[in-house]
Parts: C-alpha cells; structure tokens; sequence
C-alpha cells in the first residue's frame, strides 16, 4: 500500500495511536495539530486520505472541510472525520461540507481502518474513471484538429481537379491526404498516450527532403490563394529519424499556421539546414508575428495569443507539434517579432544511415534570416 495518510489530531496520544497503527498496516503518515497547518500539508504534499479531528485549536474540523473542498489539492481528497460528537447533526453537518466518512470516538481500529481502505479504493477508481475519460476527449479533439487539415487539403484540390480537369496532379494529392487521414485514424489515441508517457512512435529513417517537398506542395494552391509563396531552401535528400505519421503532421501544422497567419501576398520559406548531429527545418513567415510576452506560452494546450481571435483555431496545433517533436527525440523552437513575422525551428536526429548532408547555401540562408 504505502499511501500517505495526514492525519489531524491535536490530542497527542490519539495522534500517536493512529500513527502506529496506521504504519502496521504499511500505510505512511503524516501529522497536523492544527487546522491551518492541515490545510498546508495537504497544499503541499496531498496524501491519499485525510483523518480529520473536528475540535482543533483555530479554524475547527468543519471549517477544515470545507476549505479543502474549495481548493484545488483538497477537493479530491477522501476525508474521514472523527470526534467524540456522535448526534446525528453532527454526522450530517460533516458529509455535508464534503467529507467522505464520519467515525466517533471511541472507535474500532479494525472499522476505522476498512473505511481507510474503502475511500482510497473508492477515490482512485474515480481518478482512473476520469483520466479514462479525459484520454479520450483528448484523442477526440486531437483526431478533430489534425483530420480538418487533411479534409482541407482533399477539399481544395478536389474543387481544383473539378475546375479546371487536370486531375491527375491533384488526385495525387488527394491520395495522399486521404492515406494521411487514415493514419490518423490508426493513431487516434497516440497523443493522449504520449500525454500519459505512455507512448513510444515507431521510429525510422525518413527522407525528410521529400516529406519537406510534399508538404510544401499540399498547401501551395491554397497559399496562392492569398497570393503568398512557399519557398523551399537547401532541401536535398537528407535521412532523419522519426515517425512517418508524426513528421507530416508537424510540418502540416507549421506550414499551416504560416500560411493561415501570414500577411496577404507574404512569404513562407521552408529552409533545412544539415547540422552536426541532424537536421533542422526552420519555417518562416511575414505574418503579424507573435507578441514576446506570449512566446512562452504558445506551446501550452489549448493557449492562443492575443490578436487570434478572427482566425478560427483551437489552441492545439502547436502543443501537438512539441509533444511530437520531443516523442521522437527532437525539440522544437519559435522565435517572432510583432508585425515582421515568426520562425519556427524543427530539430530532428540523423538517421544511423544518415545520407550526407548537403552544403549549407550560408549566404542565402543568411540574407532570408
């Protein structure tokens, strides 16, 4: 077992008792002679059950409950509440604030002890109910984010093949999104695993330069749309390590924010960069850049910045494109300045059988950064 119980009791010998016992049945202890020193336990370490006293010097057991209640480390928290009060308004004031059980003293050890072991059973099936479902709203919304980028692709360049009958070029693509739209499907808990630390990707040596030109070639009918142009530098076939899937839906987010926030007739530059120990794609724009105060921030689930208001989004993109990144051993970096445009930098491993890297057009390179 080993959960900690805090228990509060300023009678030391009835604090001593509940220790010894509570420690043969393997349970750890914790102890609090006061309400506003309980209330900072919890706070600070949130044990697994709280045995509460109702009459403390200051702020009594009642008083207790129900702040605990109120907070966020304590409202979850299982409370049994002990005193010698054993009126019936007494046991119904006590569940009413919150708490879970309700013993008088004097108790039995051996009850006192199977009502520990009911609420912490009790509580944890609750806890694991609820990050069942959060799991799944996660992998929901998750699905729903990345699937509207490959739907958009499918509807673009189906509505093009109608219009102007040259479908073989964006069948093409149309295929590829829906192969990608099925791998998402494949991987619909992926993130919510990755979230629990409970997901490893299937890694292998990717040709990034190629992923780098087929992602580039999904979005630039709609970026024409906008008369912005998506250039791509110093891409050469370059082996990296990564997950297929997880690559193409990084790369699909970024271009899709630089496209989606870039300024009317802008640029959006694709450049990759050979390093000594991998490779890195840096994705550029001229769009209304990203306030410094909320750089920080912009990776947070469900955080978009000010000013993003008019633009339709969830908050998801780049929070899926950081845990991708560091699940395949990579990281991801952002750089941007208000009303010039942001950068958002890629870092990927090398493949073990890493083709080499091309040169770095450094004075090219240099003169777009």
């Amino acid at each position: 077992m080993h959960e900690r119980i805090l228990i509060v009791e300023d009678e030391q010998d009835v604090a001593e008792l509940l220790r010894y016992n509570l420690g043969k049945a393997k349970y750890r202890t914790l102890t609090a002679q006061s309400g506003e020193e309980a209330i900072e336990v919890v706070r600070c370490q949130t044990p697994a059950l709280v045995l509460l006293d109702i009459m403390l010097p200051g702020l009594d057991g009642w008083e207790v409950c129900r702040t605990l209640r109120e907070s966020n480390h304590g409202k979850s928290v299982p409370i049994i509440m002990l005193t010698a009060l054993s009126s019936e308004e007494a046991r119904i004031q006590g569940l009413t604030l919150g708490a879970d059980d309700y013993v008088s003293k004097p108790f039995s050890m051996r009850e006192l002890l199977l009502k520990i072991r009911k609420s912490i059973d009790r509580q944890q099936t609750l806890n694991m109910i609820m990050a069942k479902a959060q799991e799944q709203d996660t992998s929901l919304r998750y699905l729903v984010h990345e699937l509207k980028n490959s739907m958009n692709v499918i509807g673009g360049f189906s509505a093009l093949a109608l219009q102007k009958g040259e479908a073989q070029n964006y069948l093409r693509m149309i295929n590829a999104a829906a192969i990608h739209a099925d791998s998402l499907l494949d991987n619909a808990s992926l993130l919510s695993r990755i979230e629990n630390q409970r997901g490893l990707l299937p890694m292998e040596p990717i040709d990034i330069g190629a992923m780098v030109e087929e992602v580039a070639a999904v979005f630039r009918d709609t970026a024409k749309n906008r008369h912005i142009e998506i250039i791509v530098v110093n891409n050469k076939s370059s082996l990296i390590m990564g997950n297929s899937t997880a690559v193409r839906q990084v790369l699909m987010n970024l271009l899709s924010n630089a496209v989606k926030y870039n300024r009317f007739g802008g640029k959006v530059w694709m450049i990759v960069e050979g390093i000594h120990d991998g490779i890195n794609i840096s994705i550029m724009d001229e769009g209304c850049g990203i306030p410094s105060d909320a750089i920080p921030k912009i990776f947070d689930k469900f955080y978009r910045a000010d000013g993003t208001e008019p633009i339709k989004g969830a908050g998801l993109g780049l929070y899926i494109v950081k845990l991708l990144m560091e699940a395949m051993g990579g990281k991801i970096f952002a750089k941007s300045k208000t009303g010039v445009g942001s950068t958002f930098t890629l870092s990927f491993l090398k493949s073990n059988t890493c083709l080499e890297y091309p040169d770095k057009n450094e004075e090219k390179v240099a003169h777009i950064l």
